[in-house]
């Protein structure tokens, strides 16, 4: 299991539902390796269609590094949605897996109540806050075919480019000389 490029239809199209009766995948092993990549890539976040399996699950977790205001880690969702959305819009950063150096500032709501089902199929309703909401939100956009680039304002998204492709130059100019 690994990244598909940015570039791939799968990342625009909504998935469908994780189906228990007759799993692509049983839930645990997609669990597991869900996180493992999740983990091999530093973070915090990951939606089954990034890693090319078409189905609604995303995991949670704290990555190799502690992340303030993730209230839960190593976490998965399966078929989650948004019930609702509330509390202040913030601007945060936000970078995405999918589109490796790319950094854009992006406004969500601090609070989401998500449905979603555990590895056993058991339904529940949970109350998100401050950055494991915002993390949720992200991942579920994934599921919806909802890229976090479409949810930014084109001078943040073009400064976020820009940001990108001066790191890259840097990068291989760095490269060149060791």
């Amino acid at each position: 299991m690994k990244l598909i490029k940015e570039t791939s239809d799968m990342l625009t199209r909504p998935m469908p539902a994780f189906d228990f009766a007759n799993p692509i995948v049983p839930p645990q092993e997609l669990i597991d390796q869900m996180q493992e990549v999740r983990k091999e890539n530093g973070g915090v976040g990951l939606a089954a269609p990034q890693v090319g399996i078409e189905t609604g699950v995303l995991v949670i977790g704290a990555g190799n590094m502690e992340t303030e205001g993730v209230d839960e880690f190593n976490k998965a969702f399966f078929n989650p949605s948004i019930k609702y959305l509330e509390g202040d819009k913030t601007y945060m950063i936000e970078g995405c897996l999918t589109f490796p150096g790319l950094f854009v500032k992006i406004k969500r709501p601090d609070v989401a109540c998500i449905n979603y089902c555990d590895q056993d199929g058991v339904n529940f309703e949970e109350i998100f806050t401050g950055m494991t909401s915002r993390i949720l939100q992200h991942e579920i956009d994934h599921l919806d075919g909802i890229l976090f680039i479409k949810r930014a304002n084109r001078i943040h998204l073009e400064k976020a480019k820009r940001d990108r492709k001066l790191s890259e130059r840097r990068r291989k100019k760095l490269n060149g000389k060791g």
